[in-house]
């Protein structure tokens, strides 16, 4: 059967060597290419803001000179006075009127002959202030009406005249030395565009395709075209930059389309103000013709020199996959469970190296695996033995999450007088008195769900119909998420007890001089007490033999994880080999910090939890703080302070403190945003105690929360359950710890603001014992 192409070393150092030098290529053929574009660009770019701007700024100041010259007619004394004299007194009389027209052209005369031949005034205007032309070097324009309303404003437009265009600028006339005042007239004056089209159509620095060109309000083209003849004032120019102009008042550089549809580089100018655009434009495929070039000459040379690498390639694969293919066949043999195969390579390189380590790897699995079935035949019956013990002891139901019966004792198949069939697959309804109210049933339920362990006495009934009563413990078992996967019921029956107590009440209210009888029954009542309590002693013990039992192979197991990751006993590892391995080790430390806690939970219910009372300097435990959690602080990018008052000192257990800090800190880690992640340690000396804290800027914890965070297996809600899991432990078993070294801790949160933890210790222990205290 033909392999898979890519599952051959053959294949896989061709392909690996192909795509390396492609990779490489294509990565510096990118790296030049965006090199040489970034560069043409930038050259483009800072050629056309160049002439842009400068065009643009030398456009602006020619219209200035312009109008400062119009506006320089406009402030001659003898036209401000006709032009007062015309709007107090309307037209004058012939004779009159042409000595005003040559006193008006010899002004003229005399304005052109002060400016120079730089500006020629082609045809001059007054108008009065209703718009009437008073005089006009076209004597026929005199006393028509212009549609010019008289400001303080001053403006430049260019206007097509016949076959060509003009620059035409209005000014206003003011009365003499009032030029604060409302103008009375207004002076238009027509010179020709040459200064402009200097400016507009000097070709340097635009290449073969460049140009430059105005643009008005109406999106009109106002100057010539290089390419289109005659586009004045008839071609429309409805372009990127045109609309950046006169609705947003912005220049922009971009690529764009132009008026011919053909994809350029432009830079804007943009003089909102007077009234136009400036475009400087370059065709973009002139600007990017060599990069075109550089391209092809890439291809080609990445099309020679992949040639030369699968040859190479091809060659080196053949000299190595032919060892390794005997390799596989004695591979194929012990994993078959041939474990007396012995491999047999007579090479003293690598793969020679490979093959004498995957021997030595045999004869270590082949013992491993007898050494690991021995300890699980053991470990069986222990907890074999176990179970068999809680069935004598205690009536014991398993159900799932849903609460279906998935297993039953035979104490309760006796009690309830269901068969084992009847009962599997059924609810606890199945056995409902109709005693307990409907809210008791899901205060139950909401207890178990959330993860909790309910404690309670119910009345159930037989098939025959008659009732017995419980004591029920129901412990719910969560999955890696914190949500139940199962739940455990263990009942002790206490039908007589509470049968005892309900004849007692009877007798009681039936006849109390019946003190004989009364005593009697109080008696059976002290000994079923008495019982129930030893029953749940041995619970206690069981629960408690059960977490240490449960503990002891997780031992071997994390150290075998730890010799098989060595290279020793399986030689490397794939990356699914110590992955896989990884996998066990991990949710072995993680059962067995689970089960700690369930022990020291346990000592801390029976008082049997020891401290080792020593002088404590907070300086060192805040120094194995920052070296226990500087690395997982930096791996989840964890703001990590500590802030603790130097010198302190207190007489307490060391390690039970660093058991309480670890915790809270463990807690913090888990609830702080996954990025800007801040986590502050404190510690500082008040009224005679040591306080220590631990402050995030996790979610916070609701009020309503609040109260209940100290009970053993409390999580705040289901969400952060789901999201951080856990056993709901580390809250409970570090407020016993404060309180046995005689301490107070409390919570101080906000809801969304963030949590603080504190723990506060006498600086002298309750629990100090001469003989037991050592120096630190």
């Amino acid at each position: 059967m033909q392999k898979p192409v890519f599952r051959s070393i053959k294949s896989k150092i061709i392909f690996v060597s192909l795509f390396l030098s492609i990779t490489t290529l294509f990565a510096v053929s990118l790296l030049s290419f965006i090199s040489a574009d970034n560069v043409l660009r930038d050259r483009a770019s800072d050629q056309l803001l160049s002439e842009s701007t400068n065009r643009g700024v030398a456009l602006r100041s020619l219209v200035d000179t312009r109008i400062q010259q119009a506006r320089l007619l406009a402030a001659n004394e003898s036209i401000q006075n006709g032009v007062q004299l015309f709007n107090e007194n309307g037209m004058p009389d012939g004779k009159q009127l042409e000595d005003l027209r040559k006193e008006f052209e010899i002004e003229i005369e005399s304005f052109q002959h002060g400016i120079g031949e730089s500006t020629i005034l082609e045809d001059v205007k007054i108008l009065g202030k209703d718009g009437t032309i008073f005089l006009s070097s076209d004597p026929a324009e005199q006393g028509s009406k212009l549609s010019i309303f008289p400001d303080t404003s001053s403006s430049l437009e260019f206007l097509p005249v016949g076959d060509g265009r003009k620059a035409v600028v209005t000014v206003p006339i003011f009365e003499h030395g009032k030029i604060q005042s409302k103008p009375i007239g207004v002076l238009v004056a027509t010179t020709d565009v040459a200064g402009f089209d200097e400016i507009l159509l000097n070709r340097k620095g635009l290449g073969d395709t460049g140009e430059v060109y105005l643009v008005n309000e109406e999106k009109i083209m106002i100057s010539e075209s290089r390419f289109i003849e005659n586009a004045a004032f008839r071609q429309v120019v409805d372009t990127l930059p045109v609309k950046e102009c006169f609705e947003n008042n912005a220049e922009i550089n971009a690529i764009y389309p132009d008026y011919r549809n053909i994809p350029i580089v432009g830079f804007s100018y943009c003089a909102k103000d007077l009234g136009f655009v400036l475009l400087a434009e370059i065709d973009e495929a002139e600007i990017f013709e060599p990069i075109t070039q550089l391209r092809n000459a890439i291809i080609a040379a990445s099309v020679v020199i992949s040639g030369v690498v699968i040859v190479i390639s091809m060659y080196l694969a053949r000299t190595i996959t032919k060892p390794i293919t005997r390799l596989i066949d004695a591979a194929d043999k012990i994993s078959k469970g041939d474990y007396s195969y012995n491999v047999k390579i007579e090479s003293s390189d690598e793969i020679g190296q490979l093959a004498h380590q995957f021997d030595m790897m045999r004869k270590s699995v082949f013992e491993t695996n007898m050494n690991l079935n021995r300890l699980v035949r053991e470990r069986t019956k222990d907890l074999t033995d176990m179970t068999n013990a809680l069935d004598a002891t205690a009536i014991v139901a398993v159900t799932d999450k849903d609460g279906i019966i998935t297993k039953v004792n035979r104490k309760l198949v006796e009690i309830s007088k269901y068969s084992e069939e009847e009962l599997i697959g059924q609810t606890h309804r199945l056995l409902k008195s109709g005693h307990h109210s409907q809210e008791f049933y899901q205060r139950m339920w909401q207890t178990i769900a959330s993860g909790r362990i309910f404690e309670g006495e119910l009345k159930n009934r037989r098939k025959d119909g008659t009732y017995y009563w419980v004591k029920t413990t129901i412990v719910p078992f969560l999955d890696e998420e914190g949500l139940p996967k199962q739940y455990i019921s263990i009942h002790n029956d206490i039908t007589n007890l509470k049968n005892t107590e309900e004849r007692l009440h009877e007798a009681l209210a039936r006849d109390r001089a019946n003190a004989e009888i009364i005593k009697r029954q109080v008696e059976e009542l002290n000994k079923t007490n008495e019982e129930l309590r030893h029953k749940d002693k041995l619970k206690d013990e069981f629960l408690s033999m059960a977490s240490h039992e449960l503990k002891t192979p997780l031992t071997p197991i994390i150290g075998w994880c730890g010799a098989l990751k060595s290279s020793v006993i399986l030689g490397t590892l794939t990356p699914e080999q110590r992955a896989a391995v990884d996998t066990i080790e991990k949710n072995a430390i993680k059962l067995e910090k689970m089960i700690s806690d369930m022990l020291d939970a346990q000592k801390l219910e029976l008082n049997e939890l020891k401290f080792i009372i020593t002088d404590v300097e907070v300086d060192r435990i805040a120094k194995n703080i920052q070296r226990d959690f500087e690395l997982m602080m930096k791996e989840k990018k964890i703001e990590f302070i500590i802030n603790v008052q130097p010198g302190l000192r207190l007489v307490s257990d060391e390690a039970r403190i660093m058991q309480v800090l670890n915790a809270l800190l463990y807690n913090s880690v888990d609830f702080v945003p996954k990025s800007n992640g801040r986590i502050e340690l404190v510690a500082y000396a008040s009224d005679g105690q040591i306080v220590f804290g631990v402050k995030d800027n996790g979610p916070g914890i609701p009020k309503d929360k609040q109260q209940f965070l100290f009970k053993k297996f409390y999580q705040v809600d289901t969400s952060l359950k789901r999201k951080h899991g856990g056993t709901g432990l580390g809250l409970a078993i570090s407020k016993g710890i404060v309180t046995g070294l005689g301490g107070e801790i409390w919570v101080d949160t906000k809801d969304s603001r963030g949590s603080s933890f504190y723990f506060s210790l006498p600086r002298e222990s309750k629990h100090e014992d001469p003989n037991s205290r050592r120096q630190s």
